[in-house]
């Protein structure tokens, strides 16, 4: 995992969490929350912020994959047949982008 990057949402923001990417040496990308915390000596942590907006993609495909509700409630128990409707789901959008009879 050395010279991995973690990017997450600010739910995940935690001093412990940094402490451990720090310790492994995993680039870690998360905003930090909005709180009143202690102030760390040193200079402030970087943010990469356009690796972060780059989130937004795997964001935006697992929300439109929640879409279908057997996805969404996880109506399917094994992996096999999740795994079968989200191939199902993914050829569907695929189908509906390139025969769109919309102008």
């Amino acid at each position: 995992m050395r010279g991995a990057d973690i990017v997450a949402d600010k739910g995940y923001d935690s001093d412990e969490l940094r402490r451990y990417c720090d310790r492994v040496r995993i680039k870690l990308v998360i905003a930090q929350q909005k709180m009143k915390r202690k102030p760390r000596p040193g200079l402030p942590r970087g943010f990469d912020k356009p690796m972060y907006r780059q989130r937004n993609i795997v964001e935006r495909s697992f929300s439109w994959l929640k879409e279908f509700r057997r996805i969404a409630t996880r109506y399917e128990k094994l992996a096999r047949s999740l795994y079968a409707i989200v191939c199902v789901a993914c050829i569907r959008r695929c189908l509906r982008a390139d025969f769109s009879y919309r102008t």
